[in-house]
């Protein structure tokens, strides 16, 4: 939580979309490198806790930069698209801590040596959000990554193109110096301005709480299956395989029904099975876990 609000901050500031998902991912490589050396438990937690700062930012930055250079039409499911990986890298982790069952310093260093590769081979070379470029005051860098887009997908972008925010007036006269002027000011915003808006503060809280409850959900189920007697490599791997038809039917059903009913049915069907599943007869198994 703490490390989402900070880079989330720097990245809608100097350092950027992609400057700041490089930052997390070296960090996040850095924290989980020293926690497979490290000598006491004290000094596990706090680089467990300096690595959840770390993490915690880097699924937001991805999918920002992923979504934001994609229009309208198609954002949804772009936006979906993304936690596709999500899902594979869970699954991805059950096949590693099979392979390292008795070393839990080898699976952290395993686990964390793909955010350094990923930080030094792809993120240099994928492009800045245009968006935030706008939002610097810097169009003629988003128009040349609107153009790269463009050029990838056999597309040709026309000669006048101006580029502007979604609440610039759409005016004749304003041009690159009226996205300048609305940028300058869109710049120095802050969570503040959120909070004294009535309508943007009742999303705002109504997303954070939607958020909560649904990770306490999702991680609650998700952790509590090393107490089920089955295997918990092949569980991981199922739990995590069936996130994935979810993720292609929202993507499917997002632009026709929109967010807010696809958000109350999709929490009211997890609350009955989540209901239905605690009414399951059976005993699960508690087991702990030793740090060597």
């Amino acid at each position: 939580m703490i490390g989402a609000g900070v880079f989330g901050h720097l990245s809608d500031s100097f350092l950027g979309r992609k400057g700041s998902l490089q930052v997390v991912c070296v960090l996040n490589a850095a924290f989980g490198l020293l926690t497979a050396l490290a000598p006491t438990y004290w000094a596990y937690a706090a680089l467990r806790l300096l690595t959840g700062f770390s993490t915690g930012s880097v699924g937001v930055l991805a999918f920002v930069l992923a979504t934001e250079p994609v229009g309208p039409a198609r954002r949804g499911a772009a936006g979906m698209s993304a936690f596709y990986f999500f899902s594979g890298g869970i699954a991805a982790l059950a096949g590693v801590a099979a392979l390292l069952p008795r070393s839990w310093r080898l699976l952290y260093a395993a686990t964390s040596l793909p955010s350094l590769v990923f930080a030094v081979a792809v993120v240099p070379f994928v492009s800045e959000s245009p968006r935030w470029y706008l939002v610097r005051r810097r169009p003629d860098d988003a128009l040349r990554v609107v153009r790269a887009i463009a050029a990838a997908n056999g597309r040709a972008v026309p000669e006048d193109l101006t580029l502007k925010l979604d609440d610039e007036d759409e005016d004749d006269d304003g041009g690159a110096a009226a996205a300048a002027a609305a940028a300058a000011s869109t710049s120095s915003g802050s969570i503040v301005d959120v909070f004294r808006s009535p309508t943007t503060r009742v999303r705002l809280v109504l997303s954070v709480l939607i958020n909560l409850l649904a990770s306490v959900v999702y991680y609650g189920l998700s952790l509590n299956v090393v107490n089920l007697k089955t295997n918990l490599y092949v569980t991981v791997v199922v739990n995590s395989l069936a996130e994935m038809p979810a993720y292609l039917l929202t993507a499917l059903l997002l632009d026709r029904f929109g967010r807010k009913p696809l958000a109350i049915g999709t929490m009211l069907l997890s609350g009955v099975f989540c209901t239905a599943g605690s009414l399951i007869p059976g005993a699960g198994t508690m087991r702990s876990v030793m740090l060597d």
